[in-house]
């Protein structure tokens, strides 16, 4: 009788240690590893003649594929092509996307745009031109695995304008190697003036304009180590400009390795502000 009470015990003790060494880990609901969302990292400028037919490109890809497969941003980086008209209500330019757009690569004609900052064989700049090339693209990425997933939760209060973001990263395998968090402000359906072809259109309607960048340029860093099924948090505040419409505003998250030439994005997210 001894005996048996001792190995029920032994037993018991034994659990509660594996208990204390392999942690149940439950994840959010909202995460799920089921699918691969596409970065699009557009290059243009309220001056650039051919970037509305790269938009287009985009919008309509949008369309086909569904806004919650594939994330499009637009950066207002074109050098002389991004500088505004007098008429110009809105600078969309500013160091932190500048600073973003040469991180990405070398930017060597428009319309232009990367695709989850794949390098492609035979080419010197993730940016791919001409714009007829990106659906293969992004439909060969679409069929990607995913190796994470990404949750945004915002928190938007209308009275100060203040913005809390909540990020959730869960990996379904180990990542090894440097991995970097990028976290973006943009800003749809935005009214003013761009050179469409020959014709300076007044009233253009600019679309995925990043306005702000939450993250370094680069990306953070993430220290902690990328283990499957357990889940990273990332916390992020900011106050929304008076000149920033929050009904049309998006925050953007995504994760790309921290190599050099490698960054290619593991996987996007976008979340509305006010919804």
């Amino acid at each position: 009788m001894k005996k048996t009470k001792l190995l029920i015990g032994a037993a018991v003790i034994m659990l509660f240690a594996a208990c204390k060494e392999e942690p149940v880990i439950i994840p959010s609901p909202s995460l799920n590893v089921s699918g691969r969302t596409v970065l699009v990292e557009e290059a243009t400028g309220v001056r650039c003649q051919n970037c509305p037919q790269g938009t287009q490109t985009l919008v309509a890809m949008q369309q086909q594929y569904g806004a919650n497969r594939l994330v499009v941003v637009s950066l207002h980086a074109a050098a002389n092509f991004s500088v505004p008209y007098s008429s110009s209500a809105y600078d969309f330019r500013t160091p932190e996307v500048q600073e973003l757009a040469n991180y990405i690569g070398p930017l060597e004609g428009f319309p232009t745009a990367a695709v989850n900052r794949r390098l492609l064989p035979n080419e010197t700049s993730t940016f791919l031109t001409p714009h007829t090339r990106w659906g293969g693209e992004v439909a060969q990425d679409l069929f990607g695995d995913a190796s994470m997933a990404i949750n945004i939760a915002n928190t938007y209060n209308h009275d100060t304008r203040d913005l809390n973001i909540k990020v959730d990263m869960l990996p379904d395998q180990v990542l090894t190697g440097e991995h970097r968090i990028t976290v973006l402000i943009t800003q749809d359906s935005i009214r003013d003036p761009q050179l469409n072809g020959n014709t300076l259109v007044p009233d253009y309607v600019h679309r995925h304009v990043v306005r702000d960048v939450v993250s370094a340029p680069t990306g953070d860093i993430i220290a902690e180590a990328l283990e499957a099924g357990v889940v990273i948090t990332k916390n992020y505040k900011v106050t929304l400009p008076a000149n920033f419409d929050e009904h049309h505003c998006s925050v953007v998250a995504y994760v790309a390795r921290g190599g050099n030439p490698d960054k290619q994005v593991l996987q996007a997210a976008e979340k509305h502000v006010t919804d």
